[in-house]
């Protein structure tokens, strides 16, 4: 039921999101008009490079901005916007070259902004506030150092400090989405998921096609209808983005759209062959559509990226189980347990291959482990029953099955598992697991 209606809401996202992204192409295409028409026009380029910089066409909002700032006569905002394209590319050189050109406006708060918004690209945060003390000397009230000094503090895991900031940055320019970005990445990084989806909430209220905004939120939302098509608007106003077309791939991915994930990952790989979670989705994608050697070699290429990804190690793991090497599968899954204790889901996998292969103390020892760390998680208890099942224990299937059911956890097959109670308390063949 769940699948027809994501189903179904496929076909309504992939209308909207094609209508959306021939929007986009024609606000630019009107952009590019207006700033021909008016070459002479200062402002017409800003506009045009913003627009530009925003679907992430950098080289050509750069020449935009460099032209608006030739005709302004260099003012200090025109420059600043120059710089916003290195920053956006996280490029130090050229956010140094590029501030570097406001020297001479030394008095300025947005020479100090320019400088300190370097230092963060290069992750020297000590030194950029030094430069947003004399911005804020400068202008207290200055949206661009309020909205930095956030960033600044939200990089070195002052919460408080950033929380004041951006708020400040927010009654500074009301209508600007950035202030609530910042808040929604300093509470995810905080664990504060409702917090931070208020606050992207709120971020998509001012401005509702920014790509950034829209990816984060989608990316905050699972693997709902929402999220798909969020992320699907974010692929359409920023098509270059890599990180985007992967994240819209996991949501595909997860609902059983295993072909327009392959695209998306495909996509997200072309625009970055390094990107190792695009590797490893097209990798399990492509294992979901039965081409279990191509799946291999994304897997792996995954891994060569990153080698402790443990994403990528357990879906080499589950492909191995998929095609019938169970000894490469289990070493594989102990790999990938490692590599993230706190995620069971290697290990429960591990124990379901042993049992299904009728491999019982095997299967337990995955799960000792398990329950070594936690000893109420639900699915293991649920396993372990299974295990007694299997050795004709039905009491101690009963104790198992029981504490799966009052454990924490995702349980899917809790119908299963009281159906197996059920069975272990009458005496009656025990439900088979599937």
């Amino acid at each position: 039921m769940i699948r027809r209606i994501f189903g179904a809401f496929l076909v309504l996202c992939i209308a909207f999101s094609a209508s959306f992204a021939e929007a986009q192409e024609a606000d630019l295409a009107a952009l590019s008009a207006t700033a021909r028409a008016n070459s002479r026009d200062a402002g017409a380029q800003s506009a045009y490079g913003r627009a530009l910089l925003r679907a992430g066409r950098y080289r050509d909002a750069q020449a935009s901005f460099r032209r608006a700032a030739q005709l302004s006569r260099g003012s200090v905002e025109a420059l600043y916007d120059v710089a916003r394209v290195a920053f956006a590319q996280g490029d130090y050189r050229q956010a140094q070259t590029a501030c570097r050109a406001l020297s001479r406006y030394r008095t300025s708060a947005l020479f100090h902004v320019c400088n300190a918004r370097t230092f963060l690209v290069w992750n020297r945060s000590s030194r950029a506030f030094d430069e947003l003390t004399e911005a804020t000397n400068i202008d207290n009230n200055n949206f661009e150092a309020l909205l930095a000094l956030g960033d600044a503090h939200r990089i070195q895991s002052e919460a408080p400090q950033a929380e004041a900031a951006y708020r400040r940055a927010s009654s500074a320019n009301p209508s600007s989405a950035e202030p609530d970005l910042g808040l929604a990445r300093l509470y995810a990084s905080a664990n504060r998921s409702a917090d931070a989806t208020a606050a992207l909430r709120r971020a998509l209220s001012h401005d509702a096609n920014s790509p950034d905004v829209l990816f984060e939120l989608g990316r905050s939302l699972g693997n709902t209808p929402e999220a798909r098509e969020l992320l699907t608007r974010a692929v359409a106003a920023r098509p270059t983005w890599a990180d985007a077309q992967a994240a819209l791939g996991e949501v595909l991915l997860a609902n059983g759209e295993a072909e327009a994930a392959e695209r998306a990952f495909t996509d997200a790989i072309r625009l970055n062959d390094r990107l190792a979670t695009a590797h490893a989705g097209l990798g399990r994608a492509k294992a979901a559509r039965g081409d279990l050697a191509t799946a291999e070699r994304e897997l792996r290429r995954a891994l060569e990226l990153v080698p402790n990804s443990p994403t990528a190690a357990r879906a080499l793991a589950d492909l191995f189980a998929q095609s019938n090497r169970p000894e490469d599968a289990f070493e594989q899954y102990r790999v990938a347990a490692d590599l993230n204790p706190s995620d069971p889901r290697a290990l429960l996998s591990a124990t379901s291959l042993a049992l299904t292969l009728h491999r019982d103390v095997l299967a337990a020892g995955f799960l000792d482990r398990l329950l070594e760390g936690d000893a109420e998680l639900a699915p293991a208890l649920a396993l372990y029953g299974d295990i007694m099942i299997a050795r004709q224990d039905r009491a101690g299937a009963r104790t198992y099955y029981e504490r799966a059911l009052r454990g924490h956890g995702d349980l899917p097959d809790r119908a299963r598992v009281q159906t197996a109670l059920r069975d272990a308390s009458s005496g009656t063949a025990p439900a088979q697991r599937r």
